[in-house]
């Protein structure tokens, strides 16, 4: 017997003074409590990744090789490769997809041995949306300015941190700030630290429904959380299954 394992629940938080308190909690759309198990993130290779290929029991075979500007690999039997958009896992399936003609079963594997610093991700109203070096931005204050600061039409009440847990579980949390202009906004923030591949999205003025446009996109976020996080990091779905 097969069954998938539920998705947590959507956490909305409301808090104030920039902490993750007061938390209430809203039930995840029922179509993705029913058709998802769980997200995790996976690093995608790009160019300037220095990668270790190991063929198991043929060293002849095995490189350490960096990814070029045009995103390949040269490897022997091999030759060019492209590994740049793939995560490493997925990357060992290309590599043993092209041995396969010249090698009897190759096992492949695929290590990065110069990870990519961390990186926080901001969207919404800021004038550069996209990927801050987390080491530049530990709070979500620095983050933003370091986004291009707010943009004209930011709103100065509500931030949302979109955040995946160690259980591969989306929570977004709301965070009504209560915050007095531009630089209450940023005083406020720069209480709210920030942990690898956060997500801040920032609210239009005027806007309405903001929890609403968040839980859609946690709901759905194969397509806003993918858009905005690659190249740097990709979001998969995982479906577990469990044989009894």
């Amino acid at each position: 017997m097969k069954h998938l394992v539920l998705a947590a629940p959507l956490m909305l938080l409301c808090a104030c003074a920039g902490s993750l308190k007061e938390a209430r909690t809203v039930a995840a759309a029922p179509d993705v409590i029913r058709s998802t198990a769980r997200y995790e993130r996976a690093y995608l290779l790009a160019p300037g990744d220095m990668v270790e290929v190991l063929v198991d029991r043929m060293p002849e075979l095995s490189r350490t090789a960096t990814i070029r500007p045009d995103g390949m690999v040269t490897l022997p039997k091999t030759g060019d490769i492209r590994l740049a958009g793939l995560a490493p896992m997925d990357a060992a399936r290309s590599v043993r997809q092209a041995l396969l003609p010249r090698v009897i079963d190759p096992q492949v594997t695929v290590a990065v041995t110069n990870p990519r610093e961390a990186r926080v991700f901001v969207a919404g109203e800021v004038n550069r949306p996209g990927a801050v070096p987390l080491r530049d931005a530990p709070t979500a204050a620095q983050a933003i300015v370091l986004a291009g600061d707010l943009g004209k039409a930011a709103a100065h009440g509500n931030v949302a941190l979109i955040r995946l847990d160690d259980a591969g579980h989306l929570t977004a949390h709301i965070l009504h700030t209560q915050a007095k202009g531009h630089a209450g906004l940023l005083f406020t923030l720069q209480n709210l630290p920030l942990q690898p591949d956060d997500v801040i999205v920032v609210q239009e003025s005027g806007a309405a429904r903001f929890g609403r446009f968040i839980q859609n996109y946690v709901n759905a976020p194969l397509g806003g959380l993918t858009q905005l996080i690659a190249p740097y990091v990709q979001l998969r779905l995982l479906q577990e299954i469990n044989r009894d």
